[in-house]
Parts: structure tokens; sequence; C-alpha cells
């Protein structure tokens, strides 16, 4: 009986182990050769980002004549 409980403690203490173990054995992955965008298009999506901040803050508020 103690030599089964033995086991099973090694088996659930070793199964995170085996895990790791066999995902290093495996080759590693192939690079992925997906072009990817020119460094410009990321400049023009902060420049667009950045006028539509600057217009929407020097839209006038419409406050009433109460404040």
């Amino acid at each position: 009986m103690q030599q089964l409980q033995r086991l099973l403690l090694l088996l659930f203490c070793s199964a995170p182990f085996v895990s790791t173990a066999t995902a290093v054995a495996m080759a590693p992955p192939e690079p992925s050769l997906r072009k990817v965008p020119a460094a410009w298009v990321g400049f023009g999506l902060i420049f667009i980002f950045f006028i539509v901040v600057v217009v929407i803050n020097l839209m006038s508020s419409k406050r009433g004549h109460q404040d």
C-alpha cells in the first residue's frame, strides 16, 4: 500500500515536468515569412491619430449661458 501511494505521488508530481520535457525536445517552430507592413504605415497612423486629437481639442465647447 505504501508503495502504491509513493507511485501515485510520483506520477502526480512528475506530470508537469513530462510536458515540459517533451516541449523542449520538439523542433523549434519555423519563422513566419509573411511580409510586414512598411514603417511609413505606422507613422501615418500615428499622424492621423494626432490630427484627430488636435481637432477634437480645438473644437469649441457648446456651453450654456448659465455656466
